[in-house]
C-alpha cells in the first residue's frame, strides 16, 4: 500500500523537523507536534489495512483520502525547510548577522504567511480524516480479517490433460530421473525437490506432471497446498486423510483425537514412518511453514520423496537443507513451445494460425514472454474472438485494461495479485516504482535504489545506511521473483533487471489505482490521472503523436519526471515542478535547450541526463545526491560549481569525465565513475585521497608519461590512503595497453576491496598488495608476465568467485593450476598467446564456467595446448575463442582438434562453445625477441592492441 510508504516518510521529517531550530517559529512547533500525534495513529491503522486481502469500498477511499493528505503535508513541510528557514537561524555574527536575518525575514514574510495558510488548512483536513475514522468506525472494519470465497486458481492446473501440455516432458523426465537416482544402488534416504520461481510459469502442473509419472511406485502419496496464510490444522488433516490406509473410520477416531497440530503430525509419522511415501507441499510462502510442515515428514530410508512449490527463492532454499535434496528454478517457456501452446489452445492444432495473423500473434507472445499462465489466459479471449487481424491486434495493444476488465483473464489477475499482495508493505511502493519504467526496459540496478532513497520510499535501518536497505529491498524482490533478473554477477549479485510484461501491466493497474503514477505516450499507453499527479512518465518512440507535458494539469506537486524515447520536440517543463525529487531525461537534449532552470529545483535529489555540457548553475542543487551524466563527448568538463553539492553522495559521468576542482571537499561522495586523471586538475588527482566515505571508484589512465610527474605520485598517494577507508570497487581503465607499475605498491593494501577490475592498463608483474585481498570476489588483472610465484598469491585469495587474467607467456612451460587453489571460483577467464594451461587433479572445485581465448598458431608453433580439464568436477560451460590471423589452415584444423580432445575427456555433458576470428588482440606485446620474424607475424596484427569492440561484446558493456 503506497500510502504506508507515503506515511513513513513523512513522520520521519515531522520528527525531524521538531528538534530542529526551523521549527521554533511561533505556532509552529505546536502544529507540527499536533500532525505527527494525529498521523501516528492513523499509520496504525493503515498497517491493519494493508494486512487485508479484500478491503470494502470505505477502507480504500479513506486510505487514498490519507494517501493524498501525506503527500500534502510532506510537500508543505518540505517547502517550509528549503524555501523559509534555510539558514535563518544560523551564526550569532553581531549587528551584520541581526540585519541580515531581519532582511530575510522581510523578503520571505508573504510566503511565511501562504505557508502558515496552509498548515492550518492541512490541519484541517486532518481533523476530518479522523472524524471518518471514527464515523465510519474504520479500526473495527480493519480488525476483522476477512476474505471473499474465491475458486482457487491453482486448481486448473491440478486437473490439466496431459495431452494439453507444452514443452513440459524436459523438465518433468529431468525430474523424475534426479528423483529416482540411487534406487539400484539402494540409497534410500529422503529426497526433497523444491521448484520454484515466477508466478505462473507452471511449478503446481511441474509437480504434479511428476507425479502422474512416478507416483504409484510409491506406498502412499499425497499433494496439498499451503497458501499465504495456512491453516495447519487443515492441512495436516489433509495430509492425514490422504496416507490413512483404506477401511479407516478417521471419523470415528478423530472424535477421541486432541486436533491440535502436535496430535496431527504424531499421527501423520507414525503412519508414515515405515512407509515409501510420495508427498507434494504445494505453494509455500514462508520457511516458518515448512519448519512446521516437515515435522510430518520423516527422514525414513525407504526411498520417500518430497516435493514442494514456491515463488520465492529463500523458501525453495531452506526446504532443501541437505546436500542430497535440490533446488530447481523452473524456467519460462521457450518461443517454440510458446507458439505450440497458444495455437493449440486457440486453434485446436499447433499449425492452425492463419497467415494474416502470424505478426500480431508473435506480439503477444512476446507480451507473454514464456509464461504459461499469460499463454492460456490470453488464448481463452482470443478463442472467443474473430480470427481476424484487428480483433487479435485489439488484444494485443491493450492487454493493460484487457487484464483489468476481462473475465477471462481473472485466474491470471489473482496468480499475480498474490505475490504483490503479500509483500510487505515497504516493498509494495518500491516494486510500484518500476511502472516508470517502459516494457523490455532494462532497469540497472544502482540507478533504481538510488531513484528509491531519492524518492524517500526507503529508510535507514538499525546499524546500515540507506543504500543497504535499498539494496536488501532489491535483493527481496529478485528472491520473491517479482522482477526478472537479466544481467547477474557470478557472486549472485543481479546488475540488471526487467519486469515481466503481465506483471508490469498489474502494476499500472495499481499504480492507477493509487494514483502513484500517471503515464504519457502513445494510446494506450497513456493514464489518465485521477486527482493531482505525483509521478510523470513520458514514454515515446520515434513518430508517435506526442502530448506536451503541460497539458497535464497540477504538475505543481510532481514529485518524479522521467522521459523515455524521443523527447526532443517537447518543451521540457521545468518551470512547474516546484517539488521535483526525480528528473531523469533518458534522451537527447539539444544544446538549444535551456538547463540552467534545472538549478532552480531547490528539492531535486536525483538528476540524470543525456547533454553536451552542464550549466554552471548546478552548484546551486544543494539537496542532490545522485547526479548521472551522459556528456556526447569524451573528456567531458564539470563545471565549477560541483564542488558545492555537499551532499551529493554519486556522482557518475560517461566518456571519461575530468575530475573537478576541490573534489576533496565533496566528503559525501560514494561512487566516482569515469573520470580520467591525465587530463583532470594534479590537485583534484591529490585531493581525491580526501574521500573517505568514497566505495567505488572508476578511473582512466591514457599516459605512458604524463606531461606532469606528479599524476603519478598523486595518484598512488590517493589510493593509498582510500585503501584504509571504505573503498570496495576500483577500476582501472585505458584506450590501449599502458603500464600502471607505479600503482603495483599500494600501502596499505585497499583490504576492503570486493572488485579490482583492469582494463587494457596493466602491470609488469602480479602487484603483491593483491594477496591480502581477503574480500574480493571479482578480479580483472592484466600482466606482462605471469610466474608460478604469481598465480600461486592469486590462489589464494579466499572468497575470489570471478577471475580475468590476460597474459602472453612467452614460454613453454604451462601455467598449472593446483589442487589446493581458487577453492571458490565460479569463472575463470584467461586471454594468452598461447594454449598452456594445465589443470590439476582436484583444482578449482567449483569452476562452473572455463572461457579461453589463444592464437590457433601456438599448438603447432610451441607443441602446447590446454590440458587437464577432466579434473574440473563442477564445470558445466566451456567457451573457447581461437584468433586464427595468419594461420594456416593446418593450424586452425590441430587447434580444433585439440582442445575438442581435452574437453572429451570431462565425465559430464559439457556446454561448448568453440568459435573462430580472425583477428587476435594481444598485437605488439608478442615480439619482445622471444618468437622470430615469421612467428611473429603469425602472432600479430595491425592493431597493436586487444580488440575492443570483442571485449565489450564478452563483458557485456
Amino acid at each position: 500500500m503506497e500510502a504506508q510508504g507515503a506515511m513513513d516518510s513523512l513522520l520521519k521529517k515531522l520528527t525531524n523537523l521538531l528538534v530542529e531550530e526551523c521549527a521554533r517559529l511561533k505556532g509552529v512547533r505546536r502544529e507540527i507536534r499536533f500532525l505527527r500525534s494525529e498521523l501516528n495513529n492513523m499509520h496504525a491503522l493503515l498497517q491493519k489495512c494493508a494486512a487485508m486481502e479484500n478491503p470494502d469500498i470505505q477502507v480504500k477511499t479513506w486510505t487514498k483520502e490519507l494517501r493524498e493528505l501525506s503527500h500534502d503535508i510532506e510537500d508543505c513541510v518540505d517547502e517550509y525547510v528549503h524555501g523559509v528557514d534555510t539558514n535563518d537561524h544560523h551564526g550569532h555574527g553581531g549587528i551584520k548577522e541581526f540585519f541580515r536575518r531581519c532582511a530575510r525575514r522581510l523578503k520571505t514574510l508573504c510566503t511565511r504567511h501562504r505557508i502558515a495558510n496552509q498548515i492550518q488548512e492541512l490541519k484541517a483536513r486532518v481533523v476530518e480524516v479522523k472524524d471518518q475514522r471514527e464515523r465510519y468506525k474504520l479500526d473495527d472494519v480493519a480488525g476483522s480479517s476477512y476474505t471473499s470465497l474465491t475458486i482457487d486458481p491453482r486448481m486448473g492446473a491440478l486437473f490439466t490433460e496431459e495431452a494439453h501440455l507444452v514443452g513440459i516432458d524436459g523438465p518433468r523426465d529431468d525430474l523424475v530421473s534426479w528423483l529416482m537416482e540411487g534406487e539400484a544402488e539402494h540409497l534410500n534416504h529422503r529426497k526433497v525437490l523444491s521448484i520454484y520461481g515466477f508466478g505462473g510459469l507452471g511449478k503446481t502442473t511441474l509437480a504434479n506432471e511428476v507425479r502422474r509419472k512416478i507416483g504409484p511406485q510409491f506406498g502412499c502419496a499425497a499433494l496439498v497446498s499451503v497458501s499465504q496464510k495456512p491453516d495447519f490444522k487443515k492441512i495436516l488433516w489433509g495430509i492425514l486423510s490422504r496416507i490413512t490406509p483404506k477401511g479407516t473410520n478417521l471419523r470415528s477416531e478423530r472424535e477421541t483425537w486432541d486436533e491440535s497440530e502436535t496430535m496431527l503430525i504424531e499421527k501423520i509419522r507414525e503412519i508414515l514412518q515405515d512407509k515409501r511415501y510420495f508427498i507434494i507441499i504445494d505453494d509455500i510462502w514462508s520457511a516458518s511453514a515448512w519448519d512446521v510442515l516437515k515435522c510430518a515428514l520423516p527422514e525414513n530410508k525407504n526411498g520417500s520423496r518430497v516435493i514442494t512449490t514456491t515463488r520465492i527463492e529463500s523458501v525453495a532454499k531452506a526446504c532443501c537443507s541437505l546436500p542430497s535434496d535440490r533446488c530447481y528454478k523452473i524456467e519460462p517457456l521457450s518461443e517454440l513451445h510458446s507458439r505450440m501452446l497458444l495455437f493449440k489452445r486457440v486453434f485446436g492444432h499447433v499449425d492452425g494460425c492463419p497467415v494474416q495473423i502470424t505478426h500480431v500473434s508473435d506480439d503477444i507472445l512476446r507480451k507473454c514472454t514464456g509464461l504459461p499462465l499469460a499463454i492460456v489466459s490470453i488464448a481463452s479471449l482470443l478463442a472467443s474472438r474473430s480470427n481476424t487481424k484487428e480483433q487479435w491486434e485489439k488484444v494485443s495493444t491493450s492487454t493493460g485494461s484487457v487484464l483489468q476488465e476481462n473475465h477471462d483473464l481473472e485466474g491470471m489477475k489473482t496468480i499475480l495479485s498474490l505475490s504483490y499482495n503479500d509483500l510487505p508493505h515497504y516493498l509494495k511502493p518500491c516494486l510500484l516504482y518500476l511502472s516508470i519504467f517502459p516494457e523490455d526496459y532494462d532497469i540497472e540496478r544502482g540507478s533504481l535504489v538510488r531513484r528509491w532513497i531519492a524518492e524517500g520510499l526507503v529508510s535507514e535501518d538499525y546499524g546500515q545506511n540507506v543504500e543497504d536497505v535499498a539494496e536488501s529491498y532489491f535483493n527481496e524482490l529478485i528472491n520473491r521473483s517479482m522482477i526478472l533478473p537479466v544481467d547477474i554477477d557470478y557472486d549472485g549479485r543481479v546488475r540488471v533487471c526487467r519486469v515481466h510484461d503481465m506483471m508490469l501491466e498489474l502494476m499500472k493497474s495499481k499504480a492507477r489505482e493509487e494514483n502513484f503514477l500517471t503515464i504519457i505516450g502513445p494510446s494506450p499507453i497513456s493514464t489518465k490521472p485521477k486527482g493531482v499527479v505525483r509521478r510523470l512518465s513520458i514514454q515515446y518512440n520515434d513518430g508517435d503523436q506526442k502530448l506536451a507535458p503541460q497539458e497535464v494539469t497540477s504538475l505543481n506537486h510532481v514529485r518524479s519526471f522521467s522521459t523515455f524515447g524521443d523527447c526532443l520536440n517537447q518543451t521540457l517543463p521545468f518551470a512547474y515542478f516546484r517539488v521535483l525529487r526525480v528528473l531523469s531525461l533518458d534522451c537527447e537534449l539539444n544544446e538549444d535547450v535551456d538547463l540552467k532552470i534545472i538549478c532552480k529545483l531547490n528539492q531535486l535529489k536525483y538528476l540524470r541526463l543525456n547533454a553536451f555540457k552542464l550549466p554552471a548553475e548546478i552548484g546551486e542543487l544543494q539537496c542532490l545526491e545522485t547526479l548521472e551524466w551522459c556528456s556526447f563527448s569524451w573528456n567531458s568538463l564539470l563545471p565549477d560549481g560541483i564542488s558545492r553539492l555537499q551532499h551529493l553522495r554519486h556522482l557518475l559521468v560517461d566518456n571519461e569525465g575530468m575530475l573537478p576542482k576541490d573534489i576533496g571537499s565533496m566528503q559525501a561522495l560514494r561512487t566516482l565513475s569515469q573520470f580520467n586523471i591525465c587530463d583532470s586538475p594534479v590537485n583534484a588527482v591529490q585531493e581525491l585521497g580526501n574521500l573517505r566515505n568514497l566505495r567505488e571508484l572508476s578511473i582512466s589512465w591514457d599516459e605512458d608519461e604524463p606531461s606532469d610527474a606528479r599524476y603519478k605520485e598523486y595518484l598512488s598517494s590517493s589510493l593509498s590512503k582510500l585503501s584504509s577507508c571504505s573503498l570496495k570497487s576500483l577500476s582501472i581503465l585505458s584506450a590501449r595497453p599502458i603500464p600502471v607499475d607505479f600503482l603495483a605498491s599500494l600501502s596499505p593494501p585497499p583490504c576492503l576491496l570486493q572488485r579490482f577490475w583492469m582494463w587494457n592498463s596493466y602491470f609488469q608483474r602480479c602487484p603483491k598488495w593483491i594477496a591480502p585481498l581477503d574480500r574480493l570476489t571479482e578480479l580483472k588483472l592484466d600482466v606482462w608476465e605471469l610466474e608460478d610465484e604469481d598465480l600461486d598469491l592469486l590462489a589464494h585469495l579466499p572468497v575470489l568467485l570471478q577471475f580475468h587474467l590476460w597474459v602472453v607467456p612467452l614460454r613453454k612451460e604451462k601455467i598449472v593450476i593446483k589442487e589446493t587453489g581458487f577453492r571458490s571460483l565460479v569463472l575463470f577467464l584467461l586471454w594468452s598467446g598461447l594454449p598452456c594451461l594445465s589443470f590439476q587433479e582436484k583444482s578449482m572445485p567449483k569452476l562452473e564456467t572455463l572461457k579461453l581465448m589463444y592464437s590457433a598458431c601456438g599448438a603447432e608453433l610451441y607443441g602446447s595446448t590446454h590440458s587437464g580439464i577432466q579434473h574440473l568436477k563442477s564445470l558445466k560451460n566451456v567457451h573457447v575463442e581461437m584468433y586464427t590471423a595468419g594461420a594456416i589452415q593446418s593450424n586452425i584444423e590441430a587447434a580444433h582438434r585439440n582442445i575438442n580432445h581435452e574437453i572429451a575427456k570431462h565425465p559430464s555433458n559439457l556446454k561448448t562453445n568453440i568459435t573462430i576470428s580472425s583477428y587476435i588482440y594481444f598485437g605488439e606485446v608478442m615480439n619482445d625477441g622471444n618468437v622470430d620474424e615469421e612467428d611473429s607475424a603469425h602472432l600479430t596484427d595491425n592493431n597493436g592492441g586487444k580488440n575492443q569492440d570483442e571485449d565489450n561484446k564478452l563483458y557485456g558493456h
